[in-house]
C-alpha cells in the first residue's frame, strides 16, 4: 500500500491529538497527601499558639509558599490535633520552615524535613519554651 506524505502527516496529527486528549486530568507524581500537626502545652498556663508552615525554597531568590497558618488556644496539659496541616507528596522528605509564636511574644523558627509517615509536633515546654520536632 502506498501512502502519501500528506496522509502520513494527517494520521500523525490525529494520533497526537487523540493521545494528548485528557492529559490535563492526569495527576503527575500522585495525589497530595497530608500529615497531621500536634500542638502540645506542657506549661501551667493557657497559650495561644500561632504557627505558619512554609515550604523552603531551594533558590534564595524564590518566595516561600505558606502551606498552613493558624492560631489555636491550648490549655495546660492539652494536646490539639490539626489533621491536614502539612502537605507532602511522593517526593518526601521536603524541607519546611515552621514559624511559631505565643501571645507572650516568645517565638521560634525551625527548619525541618518531614516524611510522609511522621507527625509534626509543636510543644510549649514546662518552662514556656517552644520545641518543634517530628514523631513517627
Amino acid at each position: 500500500m502506498d501512502y502519501s506524505r500528506r496522509t502520513a502527516l494527517g494520521l500523525l496529527g490525529t494520533g497526537l491529538t487523540t493521545g494528548l486528549a485528557g492529559c490535563s486530568s492526569l495527576v503527575f507524581g500522585g495525589p497530595d497527601q497530608y500529615i497531621p500537626l500536634s500542638l502540645r502545652n506542657e506549661h501551667d498556663v493557657t497559650h495561644v499558639l500561632s504557627f505558619s508552615i512554609v515550604s523552603t525554597p531551594s533558590d534564595p531568590n524564590d518566595s516561600f509558599d505558606v502551606e498552613s497558618s493558624d492560631a489555636r488556644y491550648v490549655e495546660p496539659g492539652e494536646t490539639r490535633e490539626v489533621s491536614e496541616a502539612v502537605r507532602v507528596g511522593d517526593t518526601s522528605p521536603i524541607p519546611r520552615t515552621v514559624l511559631v509564636m505565643l501571645e507572650t511574644e516568645a517565638a521560634t523558627r525551625t527548619r525541618i524535613s518531614v516524611e510522609i509517615d511522621e507527625t509534626l509536633r509543636i510543644t510549649v515546654t514546662e518552662t514556656g519554651n517552644i520545641t518543634v520536632e517530628t514523631r513517627s
